[in-house]
């Protein structure tokens, strides 16, 4: 097992605990560091020992809460005393409901995201809709209409006074 340091906590200085650093036996009450021991067991040591132990975990941030130790209520610290592995499990079911806080926070982003950019796209296509038709485009379906008009009105759109019509069937063509 790996040496994980789980959390940084404080007691009243009338509650403080026993560093477990072999030898120690100093009372901490401030930042009181809890650690998962190479062989799974827990400990709790005072800044000093906890820096010559696990100077290797100074840089890294505790699984629970931040490094800047938080305060336990007076249950909490009874907790600690009695059995950390208790406390540890109450953070780390803390931890969950985070995260699990955090996750539906995001799926709430994405969903009024992804609202939004339907409604750029909705948005963006009725502009389409409503852009009159390029010359390009109407060029595109000049003689479709054509043939059109000749079907539905029995006409010559060649003859003078038929364009109106033919455009207006090339706007049909284009969904315009």
């Amino acid at each position: 097992m790996i040496e994980q340091l789980l959390a940084v906590v404080g007691v009243d200085k009338a509650d403080r605990v026993v560093c477990q650093a072999q030898g120690c036996g100093h009372g901490v009450y401030r930042r009181i560091h809890v650690v998962r021991r190479d062989d799974g067991e827990l400990g709790v040591f005072g800044s000093d020992c906890f820096e010559r132990l696990f100077g290797h975990l100074i840089s890294k941030p505790p699984r629970y809460g931040s490094g800047e130790g938080r305060e336990l209520t007076a249950e909490e610290r009874q907790i600690l005393a009695d059995n950390t592995e208790r406390l540890i499990a109450q953070f780390e079911e803390e931890h969950q409901v985070l995260l699990e806080q955090a996750r539906l926070r995001r799926e709430q982003q994405e969903k009024v995201e992804q609202a939004a950019r339907e409604r750029a796209e909705r948005l963006r296509l009725e502009v389409e809709r409503r852009r009159p038709p390029t010359q390009a485009e109407l060029t595109s379906v000049h003689q479709q209409a054509k043939a059109l008009v000749r079907q539905k009105f029995n006409v010559d759109p060649d003859l003078p006074g038929w364009a109106g019509l033919v455009l207006a069937e090339a706007r049909k063509l284009l969904g315009r």
